[in-house]
């Protein structure tokens, strides 16, 4: 049974964020195995984050970038100007692409295209057996693997997406905003919107977002998809060329217990995405730099997660989205165009102090939240 410092069952954007920064520390001689059973097979992801510059993990030839937000509601449009921060994309392939030729100057990291079948811990070690048949040993046991089938209960508020990338023969998009909510319609008690990432004035992402307890079939997101993109390009020819589609649970109870304390959860399983937005990446690389200072420091890593209030602000917002889904819109916009747009965002990164929060929190539409508070529950 082969033994290395470091498992990582699983390898997505968390596993390759802990292991990038892992050999940029002092433990960058560690031994280290990834199994993942997509291999080298990337996935169709787009994400992103804000910030004054750009990430020291984001790839290097791939910083595309807006300093404006815009939210609509019908013919209603709200343009926002960004002052210190800018909003960043990612794409999934070129992060990984990235990371994996970064990688191969360590030969102390290795990959298996398996997959993970089961993990106990013994008195010093745990021992991680693979469909395969390969059996390994090691110190610490980063978990990065999803169980699915926990997303179907229907008690759980899930954002459910696709979106495409499309091409158009003619000049459309405002290539300098970010179209953060284009607040549609409310059907069936759901709240659903557009997003638009134009990356020139004839290219864009464009998606589809619905919060639903229930699955929805992706055939039924891309008609919706299908339907917004008429109504936007109002009979302008498109080609689309790359697809994404996803669910992201928004609940703050969305965790996966670790039975050891060197056993230890990273990104979604690890309650990483924030409940309210969904938004994972920028936390993943705040927690895994505090993961290694303390791997460093003592060895002994802690539970990272948003502070204990964020989670009460996200369930007073969650609370909303379930009971009285058409006051969001009002919430959303309210939210932004009573504040600076560069005080929500932290807000939102949970990088605001109380002081900041309260100041946020006192310049908006009371009624909805006491409404919420009134009947607060945890979600």
């Amino acid at each position: 049974m082969t033994h290395y410092n470091y498992i990582f069952a699983g390898g997505g954007c968390a596993a390759y964020s802990l292991i990038y920064y892992l050999t940029k520390s002092s433990l960058h001689s560690k031994s280290i195995l990834v199994i993942d059973p997509q291999g080298h097979s990337y996935p169709s992801k787009t994400w992103c984050y804000w910030a004054e510059k750009p990430l020291e993990i984001h790839p290097p030839d791939q910083k595309i970038k807006w300093n404006q937000l815009s939210f609509s509601r019908g013919k209603e449009k709200t343009n926002l100007k960004l002052e210190n921060l800018n909003y960043y994309h990612v794409q999934a392939s070129d992060f990984f692409e990235n990371l994996s030729q970064y990688f191969e100057q360590f030969p102390t990291i290795t990959f298996s295209q398996d997959r993970v079948a089961s993990c106990h811990s013994t008195s010093s070690s745990f021992e991680v057996y693979t469909d395969g048949g390969e059996k390994f040993s090691c110190d610490f046991l980063f978990d990065s693997r999803l169980d699915m089938d926990s997303w179907k209960d229907e008690t759980i508020l899930k954002q459910q997406f696709v979106g495409w990338k499309i091409a158009l023969n003619q000049s459309l998009f405002d290539a300098k905003s970010v179209t953060w909510m284009d607040i549609l319609p409310s059907e069936n008690g759901q709240f659903s919107f557009g997003y638009i990432l134009p990356y020139d004035t004839q290219h864009a992402l464009v998606e589809y977002t619905c919060y639903s307890e229930k699955e929805i079939p992706y055939s039924q997101l891309e008609e919706k998809l299908k339907t917004y993109l008429n109504t936007q390009l109002e009979g302008i020819a498109y080609t689309p060329y790359f697809e994404e589609k996803g669910r992201i649970p928004m609940s703050t109870k969305f965790t996966t217990d670790s039975p050891h304390p060197r056993w230890i959860n990273l990104g979604t399983r690890a309650g990483w995405s924030r409940p309210s937005t969904g938004f994972t990446f920028q936390f993943i690389q705040d927690y895994c730099q505090q993961l290694i200072a303390e791997l460093e420091s003592s060895g002994k890593p802690t539970l990272k997660k948003l502070p204990s209030r964020h989670y009460f602000y996200d369930n007073i917002l969650l609370n909303i989205v379930k009971k009285w889904p058409k006051q969001l819109e009002t919430v959303f916009v309210n939210l932004f165009t009573t504040n600076s747009p560069d005080h929500v965002l932290r807000f939102l990164q949970a990088k605001t102090g109380i002081w900041e929060e309260i100041s946020i929190l006192s310049r908006v539409r009371f009624y909805p939240f006491l409404k919420s508070l009134w009947h607060y529950e945890k979600h």
